[in-house]
């Protein structure tokens, strides 16, 4: 029975009462002024539960083309990288990215939406700073370093994200073992800044 179709049958039963004479006309408009009140509050919730998928679908889908981009990116540094150390722990990487991504689509699709963001301009130009055939790897690792300097401010977003996910375990232990993935790329990235820094 939908909410509505119940609202009426209550309705029906407070007016039989009334006619019976067993309830006084002031409660029976009390009565009704809460039932009446109740389809209110459900489409008030309804409406802010829908808002909160869209939020989180546009967050999901936002973070998917980041990830997917990320790896494209890592994989054709890879190809060209002249250090083989640094070829394998990028390739690593950029699979991580990969399957970071399509778990994304995956979950998008499951919360009813349709994956559709690309990445920002910023997202574009960096990426392409660093697929630049003029630049080195040190240059690719000096630029991730200085974009995510600090590792846990960088994970803080998605962090805070996941501990909203109170009713949405699958998306936040989703998340959750993502931002793990994303911590040792991270730290693996400022390792190997530091080591071949180190090196001269």
């Amino acid at each position: 029975m939908s909410s509505n179709e119940g609202a009426r049958e209550d309705v029906r039963k407070l007016l039989a009462l009334f006619r019976k004479g067993l309830i006084a006309e002031d409660e029976l408009i009390l009565e009704l002024e809460q039932i009446r009140s109740v389809p209110e509050r459900d489409t008030v919730e309804t409406t802010d539960a829908r808002e909160r998928v869209e939020a989180l679908l546009g967050l999901l889908d936002g973070y998917r083309a980041a990830e997917a981009s990320g790896a494209a990116t890592l994989r054709k540094w890879s190809d060209v990288c002249g250090d083989a150390a640094l070829a394998g722990g990028l390739r690593t990487i950029a699979a991580r990215e990969a399957v970071h991504a399509e778990l994304l689509d995956r979950r998008v699709r499951e919360l009813g939406g349709e994956p559709r963001a690309k990445v920002p301009a910023w997202i574009a130009d960096y990426n392409e700073t660093i697929t630049d055939s003029r630049a080195t790897d040190d240059d690719r690792l000096g630029a991730i370093v200085a974009q995510f300097p600090d590792i846990e401010a960088a994970l803080a977003p998605l962090e805070k994200t996941i501990e909203s996910l109170e009713s949405d375990p699958l998306t936040r232990e989703m998340l959750r073992t993502i931002s793990q993935d994303e911590r040792a790329s991270l730290e693996w990235f400022h390792s190997a800044y530091a080591t071949r820094a180190a090196r001269g």
